[in-house]
């Protein structure tokens, strides 16, 4: 094709003005596709189609629909460079098409006939395989009326499997494909800062050999003012950063993205890397791959600071993707952000300011770096952290990380390296919805957050999800339906609303709030509940909980709310323990348990409940303790049957707290406990960590352990073992294994209770493992609002779990039905405790 094809596009443009390229015939061959969406005079998509070296294009004023019935005219205008396709951007006023353009889908496409015979008759067909679009097309030509100059067509979607009538494939995906931009984002000239290098397709696996070594280039570390001739470190603790509210302002101050995964340590010698967690743990098998990409950095050593995070094709992080990555060996997946260089060929670099550091990082991984390379450079923005705050909250990121442009490194906590959380992505209780049938069905949920006495309404949101997504919501949100609101809400908004039971989580991007707290600019962003895999191997529970037991529940005032007025009621409490008792028995049954009672319903009425009481269920027995011949005989309660553990909801009984031991032989203990209770300024996210990091030092030493959540803020990892030992004997191996992982992770754990060295530490509570001690059983809901739950969770499943209140009295039974029992099969993995386990554990370590 001569280079004239591109005349009329050129001549239409002056390309000292536009950003557009100028574009040049390529000479090859190709079958590339993608739709622009560009909001000129008149908001329309452009489809283009590679022919050759060029795109032939068409403007869709309506946009392309997914329904076979709608035939959406197509105006043929003049070719389009190749080049084009990767354009998106403002085109500024005066200039032809003046406005904002973006990649809306890309992807390949094929023809199903001859190409040129297709267009000479005006009759195309063809198939689309992008992101968003698939299967079968067709572009046909209407006969010009008089008076047109363009070729007018009709595109229309053929019968297929990736028709859908009902989905609005607008509406439903507005976003660039490129970078994850609305049109809006570029009128208000926000860039796609978070993302370094975005790829414009999803990521495809790299190859597991190594990459070859890239051509050296020159760096001279020993130039840089501070730095120090020092040997490669053989351990490795990274810099941390002073949670604040909002970013700090001034031009002396740099702005990173604060992506979503795991803080990694990359120490680089003679081509090889080892990947070393925050918490000091050696994870360079679990990454597999990912170590391979530092043999191709031209370097003889280096530390390298950074993040391993698993992006989405729009270049976002998301915790939940890495840790199912790691689960499943998936590590091509695996990217390494990194940000810092405090070590490089001999020299200590911590001394030497930050902006030399990262340009020197710059420089050693520009040989390496590219779309689809391993390891990436983390982008800064200087100065404007207001704005980069705000544009980063709206993306739904996890937050900004402030560093000063001049710091020196410091290995651990300091203020010249600052990190805020967005504030601006929130959970919120769904209390009620509205139906459209414009909308076709639901219109938009109204929403409420935990005020000081009770739930507070704070809006609604009726933008952002898909049709499909509605209709699931609906679907959902019907079943809960009640009759009367559990929150007062505005006349205005409450008109025509439907009410449900306070059970489901919206994640919500907002603007701001007013000043009644009411939300501004709203968009749903999905429900905030975990997603749990099939339980592995799972085998179907035995039944304790028979149907005859389901028939005889019964409590007295089945309508009294707990802990608050909207809270969920006495009867929910019978429901709940009825349906998920098949899972819960096997570790209630048999064993000494003490109760938390709150038969008022109100938290201050709230007491602890270890001996037999009046009016006690006749199914609930006792077992009499006695440990020496000189010691005091003490009763405790037993529940035997389904029946016994039913009829304890008749009195207020909230929580379950067995002990680690059955009553046929109470002085030998078959659970080993470690409670991880996180202090002042610890994330969730981080008690997360903590307890897969003990995990792997469990692991170390062949003991399998199994992981809930507390139903308060922290984790328990608990480790069966064979009933051989006493109580002494276990106390005193947990206690040294303690011991050793806390040494092993000062900056994570603690050994002792003093509320003073718990901040920021999680205290690793081994005290459980005593006689008499309990801790809260499997499935025990917890005495506070909400009824949240203490949840047993799969390791690969531990990543999902946002907060871990959304595993509660509404929420948990569904999960258990659906992915089955991540404790069923426990005792099949009991251990045989020896009093060399923490000396070996200290070894291996």
């Amino acid at each position: 094709m001569s280079d004239r094809a591109l005349d009329t596009y050129r001549k239409k443009r002056d390309f000292s003005r536009t950003g557009e390229p100028e574009g040049a015939p390529a000479g090859g061959s190709g079958n590339l596709f993608m739709i622009h969406k560009h909001d000129a005079t008149r908001l329309h998509y452009d489809l283009r189609l590679q022919v050759g070296d060029v795109l032939k294009s068409w403007a869709v004023p309506k946009g392309p629909s997914l329904d076979p019935k709608e035939k959406r005219l197509a105006v043929e205008v003049e070719d389009h460079p190749l080049e084009y396709g990767e354009f998106e951007g403002v085109i500024p006023e005066g200039q032809y098409g003046a406005g904002a353009t973006l990649v809306w889908d890309t992807g390949t496409w094929a023809p199903m006939g001859d190409l040129q015979s297709s267009l000479e008759k005006g009759s195309l067909k063809f198939r689309l395989a992008g992101e968003k679009l698939h299967g079968g097309w067709m572009l046909t030509r209407l006969k010009r009326r008089p008076g047109e100059t363009k070729n007018n067509w009709l595109l229309i979607k053929e019968h297929d499997d990736a028709a859908d009538s009902d989905v609005d494939i607008l509406a439903a995906r507005p976003e660039s494909v490129k970078s994850g931009r609305n049109v809006e984002d570029l009128k208000a000239g926000l860039d796609p800062v978070w993302q370094s290098k975005p790829a414009a397709r999803p990521r495809k696996p790299r190859d597991v050999d190594p990459p070859k070594p890239a051509k050296p280039v020159q760096l001279k570390p020993g130039a840089l003012k501070g730095a120090k001739a020092k040997p490669l470190p053989k351990s490795f603790k990274p810099q941390l950063a002073t949670q604040v509210d909002e970013p700090p302002s001034g031009k002396d101050w740099l702005h990173e993205i604060k992506f979503d995964g795991y803080r990694t340590i990359a120490i680089v010698e003679g081509g090889e890397a080892r990947l070393i967690t925050r918490s000091g743990l050696d994870w360079t098998k679990r990454y597999g791959v990912l170590a391979d990409a530092f043999a191709a950095l031209p370097c003889k050593d280096a530390v390298i600071d950074g993040e391993v995070v698993v992006p989405d094709e729009r270049g976002v992080t998301h915790f939940g993707a890495l840790q199912d990555a790691i689960a499943n060996g998936e590590t091509s997946k695996m990217v390494f952000y990194a940000f810092d260089l405090p070590h490089l060929n001999g020299y200590d670099l911590s001394a030497v300011p930050l902006t030399q550091r990262k340009a020197t990082l710059g420089k050693l991984l520009a040989p390496v770096v590219g779309p689809t390379s391993a390891i990436h450079l983390s982008e800064h923005v200087v100065g404007q952290g207001d704005q980069f705050f705000d544009q980063v909250s709206q993306a739904g990121l996890e937050g900004v990380v402030s560093k000063r442009a001049d710091s020196p490194y410091f290995q651990g906590r300091s203020k010249s390296w600052l990190k805020a959380k967005a504030k601006r992505l929130e959970a919120f209780t769904i209390v009620g919805y509205t139906t459209s049938r414009q909308a076709g069905g639901l219109a938009a949920l109204l929403l409420a957050e935990e005020g000081e006495d009770g739930l507070v309404s704070v809006g609604k949101v009726g933008t952002g999800y898909s049709a499909a997504e509605a209709k699931a919501l609906l679907k959902r949100l019907e079943a809960l339906s009640r009759e009367e609101p559990t929150v007062h809400v505005a006349p205005l908004i409450a008109r025509g609303a439907h009410w449900v039971e306070p059970v489901l989580k919206a994640r919500v991007l907002y603007a701001n709030r007013t000043r009644d707290k009411q939300l501004r600019h709203s968009v749903y962003r999905g429900l905030r509940e975990p997603e749990f895999a099939p339980a592995k191997n799972a085998k179907p529970a035995k039944r304790y909980v028979t149907d005859a037991h389901l028939a005889s529940i019964w409590v007295t005032n089945p309508e009294r709310r707990m802990f608050s007025k909207t809270g969920p009621t006495k009867l929910d409490l019978a429901v709940y323990y009825a349906r998920v008792g098949d899972a819960m028995l096997p570790h209630i049954l048999s064993r000494p348990v003490s109760l938390v009672r709150c038969p008022s319903g109100k938290l201050e009425d709230c007491f602890f409940q270890r001996h037999a009481f009046a009016g006690m269920p006749a199914e609930v027995k006792t077992f009499v303790s006695k440990r020496e011949k000189d010691e005091e005989e003490r009763e405790y309660l037993v529940v035997d049957d389904a029946a016994g553990f039913l009829a304890l909801a008749q009195f207020g009984v909230i929580e379950f707290h067995p002990w680690g031991c059955r009553v046929d032989k109470p002085e030998r203990p078959d659970r080993m406990f470690f409670d991880l209770d996180p202090g002042e300024g610890v994330e969730w996210r981080d008690v997360k960590a903590a307890a897969e990091a003990m995990q792997a030092e469990l692991s170390r030493i062949g003991l399998t352990s199994f992981a809930k959540t507390s139903g308060k803020k922290g984790i328990h990892v608990v480790v069966p073992i064979e009933r051989r030992g006493s109580w002494k004997e276990l106390h005193t191996v947990s206690g040294e294994i303690a011991s050793v992982v806390a040494k092993r992770h000062p900056d994570t754990f603690v050994t002792t209770m003093a509320k003073s060295a718990r901040k920021r530490r999680i205290f690793l509570d081994f005290h459980r493992n005593a006689r008499s001690a309990t801790a809260v059983g499997a499935y025990s809901l917890r005495a506070a609002r909400g009824l949240p739950a203490s949840t047993p969770v799969a390791w690969e499943d531990l990543g999902s779990i946002d907060a871990p209140e959304d595993l509660n009295y509404a929420t948990v039974p569904g999960f258990l039905s659906n992915s089955g029992d991540p404790w069923a099969e426990m005792d099949a993995h009991a251990a045989v405790l020896t009093k060399d386990l923490a000396k070996d554990l200290a070894g291996r370590l």
